[in-house]
């Protein structure tokens, strides 16, 4: 008898059409939309999976992403599907003031991939609470000697990305700073993949 496929989940966070606009610059991970088109194509085909969309409605009139904004639509290559989750939030986690965590908890996942916009604030925000609310039973950050958990929170470096920022005068690059937010994760939060690793456990060819 074949073995069932992994329950798994693709969490997309803030692809929307507002990140194109030019404040946002220096953004790392140029295959971004490529590996995003990639995924979003195997979950959709791959047994037992599943895809959650958020977007961000912000509080601040004058963001791109406020919802009386056109840049409040998600991103064409990364568009809904009929019959997909959809939830909007307005603030860093996707797990507050949303429903989030008992749909991920109901669905009974083995593993959780996440990808989106951007690393270093919604998708490190909801990750960390992900992790820590533990919507899949993970090893991640350690567990008690007899706890053996084998399911994951997969975060895909290259279908994540951060911009540049400044800070006390000086100017930091996306790279540096996607970087530094994947290595504060990685094994403490959820594990890194990139997206061939995540469409091999999806049985895929990239």
């Amino acid at each position: 008898m074949t073995a069932a496929a992994p329950r798994t989940a693709l969490l997309l966070i803030d692809i929307q059409q507002g990140f194109n606009e030019p404040s946002y610059t220096g953004r790392s991970t140029p295959n971004f939309e490529a590996n995003i088109a990639k995924l979003l194509a195997a979950f959709r085909a791959a047994e037992n999976a599943h895809v959650i969309h958020v977007c961000h409605h912000s509080r601040e009139d004058a963001s791109p992403l406020h919802p009386s904004h056109p840049g409040v639509q998600f991103m064409d290559y990364a568009m809904p599907h009929p019959g997909e989750i959809v939830r909007s939030k307005d603030v860093n986690s996707a797990f507050i003031g949303t429903d989030l965590e008992s749909i991920i908890k109901g669905l009974n996942l083995e593993r959780l991939v996440v990808v989106g916009l951007t690393t270093g604030h919604c998708v490190s925000t909801s990750v960390r609470m992900a992790s820590n609310l533990r919507v899949v039973d993970h090893p991640h950050g350690g567990v008690a000697a007899d706890h053996n958990p084998s399911g994951e929170i997969v975060v895909v470096s290259d279908a994540t990305a951060m911009y540049t920022r400044s800070y006390a005068g000086k100017e930091y690059d996306g790279h540096t700073l996607h970087t530094i937010n994947l290595a504060t994760l990685d094994d403490e939060f959820c594990v890194v993949r990139n997206t061939k690793e995540v469409l091999q456990l999806l049985g895929r060819a990239d």
